[in-house]
C-alpha cells in the first residue's frame, strides 16, 4: 500500500469536514510533515502518513521533535482511521462515511 492511499482520502475527508488542507515543504530544511490541517473549531495539526508499519526518517523524527518542543500537534499516521480520530472526524460521526465507506474519497 502506498502512502498515497492513506493521505488522500483523509485530505478529501477533511477538507468536506471544512479544514484547510495544504501540502508543506520546508524551503532549505527536511524533515516537514506531509499536511497542515486548521479548522477554527480545532487548532492547527500537522500529518506525517506513512505507509502501514513504516518509521518516519531520523531528519522527520528530529523535525517533528522541534516542531513539538516549539507547542506544535505533529501526528505520524499510517493508517486512516488513527488520522481521522485525530481530526476529529472518526468514521460513522460527525456526518463522516463508516470506515469500510472510504474507497469514494481516493
Amino acid at each position: 500500500m502506498l502512502e498515497s492511499a492513506i493521505e488522500r482520502p483523509v485530505v478529501k475527508r477533511a477538507e468536506r469536514a471544512g479544514y484547510f488542507v495544504r501540502k508543506l515543504e520546508w524551503t532549505g530544511r527536511v524533515g516537514a510533515p506531509d499536511r497542515i490541517f486548521a479548522r477554527k473549531d480545532r487548532s492547527v495539526v500537522f500529518i506525517e502518513f506513512k505507509r502501514p508499519g513504516e518509521k518516519p526518517r531520523r531528519s522527520q523524527t528530529e523535525e517533528h521533535k522541534d516542531m513539538r518542543a516549539a507547542g506544535m500537534e505533529v501526528h505520524v499516521c499510517d493508517n486512516v482511521s488513527d488520522a481521522l480520530r485525530i481530526l476529529w472526524l472518526t468514521p460513522g460521526s460527525n456526518q463522516g462515511p463508516p470506515l469500510d465507506d472510504w474507497s469514494h474519497l481516493v
